[in-house]
């Protein structure tokens, strides 16, 4: 018993002196939006959330995720358009109603669904849930790529077999389950000796991350996103992993409001510039946490990028100057693959809430909240970093 005592204070000690010297309680969230956020009343959140009727205990989302996760994701191929002959593919899905029924438990602060939300997590640790996914990276500077995973598109359609696919969706899900975990449940039930094998599970996915060392759109920022939680989550500095963030990011947004790499996609440029835009605005957001200076021009160029996206969206045409030059993709004959629906739009979505609260009297922010409801998918869940943003700044926005 005295042994436990003294264990006891010893962890409530390390969690408040963490807490104490961190930049923010998320690296994600900027600590006075959060708090603005949590002030807000049961009710608004719950209506600008979208959650107004909803019952946890019946829904589907719940039936989902009692499908639990597996113990590993296996098949895909490089062009990832295999879904129905992956092994564990169903874990994907398992996340993202997962990543809904978070946001609903701290909007409706249901404590019920999030102990049941605590124990999933505890269930798939004693499980060890999606670790035999092959590993293809190692968190070192050098040879972070493990050399029987290099090799991805050998064949030209992309139908080769590409392990490394496979490690990069288990890492998104496992860092996003983490991500959740940090800001929902390290300080709940402290004592609960549940705690230490979800962070023995964690632990050697940490590992398997590739170190940020080139800014690039995807795999979460060029693996930026994971590697400043885990410096975050360690109490180590991370200002420094910010800035290089938001310097790569800065020369990623070009100056007549294309996205590098992005905005030349072809049939596919307003869905790629779509999502250069949900990662541009993560960072922002990192920045804000941080107390990160932006470069300057940097949200002139932004704002422009979002209203080439606003102006493209309404008519295709206005994207084609920059799609017909097809990078990685199809011709586009001023035609574009993408949805027609915002409400739809969850993955990368966040950031059309984000820009509402950040730039209400902009035209596409007025634009959004028009044509945007509280059905949107963007609201309940986020695929990027696990924690809903959107319902965070559409709730603020609507304040």
């Amino acid at each position: 018993m005295k042994n436990f005592l003294t264990t006891l204070v010893f962890f409530i000690f390390y969690i408040v002196n963490v807490n104490a010297n961190q930049l923010s309680k998320s690296p994600f969230i900027p600590d006075n939006v959060y708090k603005e956020f949590n002030e807000l009343p049961v009710e608004h959140k719950i209506k600008f959330c979208g959650f107004e009727n909803f019952e946890f205990d019946t829904s589907l989302i719940k039936r989902v995720i009692n499908r639990d996760l597996p113990l590993r994701i296996l098949g895909y191929n490089s062009r990832m358009d295999n879904d129905k002959l992956v092994e564990g593919i169903y874990a994907r899905d398992v996340f993202r109603e997962y990543t809904k029924a978070i946001t609903y438990s701290i909007v409706s602060e249901d404590v019920e669904t999030k102990e049941f939300l605590f124990n999933k997590l505890y269930i798939w640790a004693k499980a060890k849930s999606l670790t035999k996914t092959k590993q293809c990276y190692r968190n070192t500077d050098k040879n972070s790529i493990l050399k029987d995973c290099e090799g991805e598109w050998s064949d030209p359609e992309g139908q080769d077999l590409a392990p490394i696919k496979d490690a990069t969706v288990t890492l998104e899900i496992v860092m996003g389950l983490n991500y959740i975990y940090n800001l929902n449940f390290a300080d709940y039930k402290i004592e609960d000796a549940r705690h230490k094998i979800i962070n023995d599970w964690f632990k050697p996915f940490y590992k398997r991350i590739k170190p940020a060392n080139k800014f690039y759109f995807g795999n979460s920022a060029g693996w930026y996103f994971p590697n400043i939680s885990l410096r975050h989550n360690s109490n180590k500095k991370y200002k420094t992993l910010v800035k290089k963030l938001i310097k790569g990011n800065n020369k990623w947004l070009l100056d007549d409001g294309s996205i590098k790499n992005r905005t030349t996609r072809g049939d596919r440029a307003l869905w790629y510039h779509h999502t250069g835009l949900g990662e541009t605005f993560m960072i922002l957001e990192i920045a804000n946490a941080a107390n990160v200076k932006l470069p300057k021009n940097f949200e002139k160029k932004l704002l422009k990028a979002v209203e080439l996206f606003h102006d493209s969206f309404l008519d295709n045409s206005k994207i084609e100057p920059w799609a017909k030059k097809r990078h990685n993709s199809q011709a586009s004959n001023g035609i574009q693959k993408f949805n027609s629906r915002l409400d739809s739009i969850s993955f990368n979505g966040p950031w059309f809430h984000i820009m509402q609260y950040r730039y209400p009297e902009h035209r596409t922010s007025k634009f959004l909240k028009i044509n945007m409801t509280s059905r949107a998918q963007s609201l309940k869940s986020d695929e990027v970093v696990g924690i809903s943003l959107g319902c965070i700044y559409n709730s603020l926005a609507n304040k």
